[in-house]
């Protein structure tokens, strides 16, 4: 997909990041994966559109959950703005 720049604030310090979403559609539960680069740090967070906290992460030294909360948020208010919506990806058999 198309990464996009974010400029958040945390403790009133600037927190850039550049997230790029990996997959098209989200998961059965409203989660989607976005790779996440802020300087030398790179982690893999799942957002859901919905919830106030991400999922999971990959590497939990690499951003604090203060950060990855702002950082999820950050992306939903993203999203919202860009009026950009996801089809859950349901497959049934």
């Amino acid at each position: 997909m198309v990464p996009f720049n974010l400029e958040l604030e945390l403790e009133n310090k600037p927190l850039m990041i550049t997230a790029e979403q990996l997959e098209r559609f989200a998961d059965v539960d409203g989660y989607t994966r976005y790779d996440i680069i802020s300087g030398e740090r790179r982690t893999v967070v799942y957002v859901n559109i919905e919830s106030e906290q991400p999922l999971a992460y990959d590497d939990p030294e690499l951003f604090s959950k203060d950060e990855l909360t702002v950082i999820a948020a950050g992306i939903r208010q993203y999203n919202r703005e860009n009026k950009v919506v996801f089809a859950q990806f349901l497959i049934d058999f």
